[in-house]
């Protein structure tokens, strides 16, 4: 109920609406019954972003789990990834933006556990991934498949973030999000596919 409604906080008033005293208030509570659940922010950003997370998860293993090579498995990641995150942009910030500049957030000695969920989370969505690309030994050589999924999933995440901030700023790119999220899998891929064949 208090993830839920920060949710909905923050979709009505942005981040800087999310406070302990305005969950209070909306929800009818005092402050302190915010506290007891969440005794900092670092706990309530933790539930609020574990299931965005889960879901990213999700919408990435479906899209490569009938993939056949690493050049399919990394195509579908970036191209699911990357259609998932510009669905709503809100989303994004909040999951990949938002606790670089919330204060509190940060963690502090002894925090460490509050990671542990994200990470199994995180790391299960690069497992698929890194099995399609070791399968496939023509595609690896003498790689680590393990760190090519973890640099396919940031360079997807990379591109978003310059796509939100673009549409942020109401500056659009010079190029279609058609055109870069190709032009990056042919870089992730080494492939070249016609402008015919190429879609988001």
């Amino acid at each position: 109920m208090i993830v839920a409604e920060a949710r909905r906080l923050v979709a009505e008033q942005g981040t800087t609406g999310l406070t302990f005293q305005a969950l209070a208030s909306t929800l009818g509570v005092s402050k302190q019954a915010i506290i007891y659940w969440y005794p900092s922010k670092r706990e309530l950003a933790r539930d609020f972003c574990l299931p965005l997370l889960r879901e990213e998860r999700d919408v990435v293993t479906t899209a490569i789990a009938d993939t056949r090579s690493a050049t399919e498995a990394i195509e579908a990641f970036v191209r699911s990834l990357v259609r998932y995150h510009l669905s709503d942009l809100g989303r994004f910030r909040i999951l990949y933006l938002w606790l670089q500049f919330e204060p509190g957030v940060s963690l502090r000695p002894g925090d460490e556990q509050l990671l542990d969920p994200i990470h199994e989370t995180t790391s299960s969505s690069y497992d698929l991934l890194e099995a399609r690309i070791a399968a496939d030994r023509a595609f690896l050589g003498n790689g680590d498949a393990r760190k090519l999924a973890v640099a396919v999933d940031m360079a997807a995440l990379g591109l978003v973030t310059m796509l939100a901030m673009a549409e942020a700023m109401n500056d659009p790119w010079r190029h279609s999000t058609e055109s870069m999220v190709d032009a990056l899998i042919d870089l992730l891929t080494g492939q070249h596919r016609s402008d015919a064949a190429k879609r988001i």
